[in-house]
């Protein structure tokens, strides 16, 4: 066998090997998600705690359910732009909760509701009953990214809720995560003959696999390429010998 036989051999060995491993990392990473996503589904299915109750540890309470009693602040809600439902332009608005326990205001992010830029609302049609009894599950805070946090041009609206940031935009302490109210308190309204149009409530988080088999398979799929291809063209140069 010719040299460069020998040598397009071993490179496409050496190169079908590192794209197994890459492969192999990705199935580990499938198997780490998957692992992740059990973990926190635990979470959202468990009976709501008090608020009091949760872990101190952030990463803990991410994605418990929980119960916060107190009474909304709206003079300083917030709402998260660029935000769709069913195809249309809307935002997500956020509400500061003062708990009766003390402590922090916790934001509570009430649901969607219409805006055609995507930016902008008359949040007072919105307004709930002030005191109010949320459940719901507790989300991170996102740290770090690109861009601005907070649109410049208008007052209240953010593109991302950045940890750091959002601790300068209160004129009070604001507790290390949010709160997504579930759509729990309909009931109750009714019963009480109070509204009961209130922001679209979000749902439960939906957790998948994410694109790790697809890639996968690309790699070993790249792994067979180059052994295959290398081979055809190494029988074809013999033949021609």
């Amino acid at each position: 066998m010719k040299r460069r036989n020998v040598l397009a051999a071993v490179f496409a060995i050496v190169t079908a090997l590192i794209f197994a491993r890459l492969g192999v990392w990705q199935l580990q990473r499938l198997s780490e998600r998957r692992a992740r996503n059990a973990a926190l589904a635990s979470r959202l299915h468990t009976p709501a705690l008090p608020l009091a109750q949760l872990p101190a540890d952030s990463a803990g309470a991410h994605w418990r359910r929980v119960i916060v009693v107190g009474s909304y602040d709206f003079d300083h809600q917030i709402v998260l732009s660029g935000r769709t439902h069913d195809g249309s332009p809307g935002v997500h608005i956020l509400t500061p909760l003062h708990p009766e326990s003390g402590g922090p205001a916790v934001l509570v992010n009430r649901g969607w509701i219409y805006s055609p830029d995507a930016a902008t609302a008359d949040l007072g049609k919105w307004d709930e009953p002030p005191h109010a009894s949320v459940s719901g599950y507790v989300e991170d805070f996102v740290r770090g990214g690109r861009g601005v946090a907070k649109l410049p041009s208008r007052q209240n609206a953010w593109t991302r809720l950045d940890a750091d940031e959002l601790r300068g935009a209160f004129p009070f302490p604001i507790a290390p995560f949010y709160v997504v109210a579930l759509d729990t308190l309909v009931e109750y309204r009714a019963a009480h003959e109070l509204p009961t149009v209130t922001p679209v409530r979000l749902k439960l988080p939906e957790m998948d696999d994410g694109p790790h088999m697809n890639y996968a398979i690309q790699w070993f799929t790249f792994a067979v390429v180059a052994l295959v291809g290398v081979g055809t063209l190494i029988a074809q140069d013999i033949r021609r010998r």
